[in-house]
């Protein structure tokens, strides 16, 4: 029997989305209780993506070349990922602020 057990993994420019969030929230918005909240509660919709990689609404951009690329919302934060059937991995691609331009995003 497969192991159908997911795990999540960010990509380099996920990372540091995450890092220029946690930076604001902690440093500019001097509230690093809800940094960590922010990580935490991050960390468990991923988790439960992990459980329901469908989940994820299908992004429908005109300008992105590719159709495979899910959403979920965090907070005030959009994750994009996508799903790697063949290492059972969720790859994050962006963790980008709700209130930007999405369309401007950068793969």
């Amino acid at each position: 029997m497969a192991d159908d057990t997911y795990r999540y993994i960010l990509t380099e420019n996920a990372n540091a989305d995450v890092e220029e969030i946690l930076e604001y929230i902690a440093t500019e918005l001097a509230n690093p209780d809800a940094a960590t909240a922010f990580v935490d509660a991050m960390d468990e919709k991923l988790e439960t993506v992990c459980q329901a990689p469908k989940m994820g609404r299908a992004v429908e951009n005109q300008y992105y070349k590719r159709t495979d690329i899910r959403r979920i919302l965090v907070k005030n934060y959009i994750v994009y990922y996508l799903i790697d059937e063949d290492k059972n991995l969720i790859v994050v691609l962006r963790v980008i602020f709700e209130k930007r331009d999405q369309n401007r995003i950068k793969f």
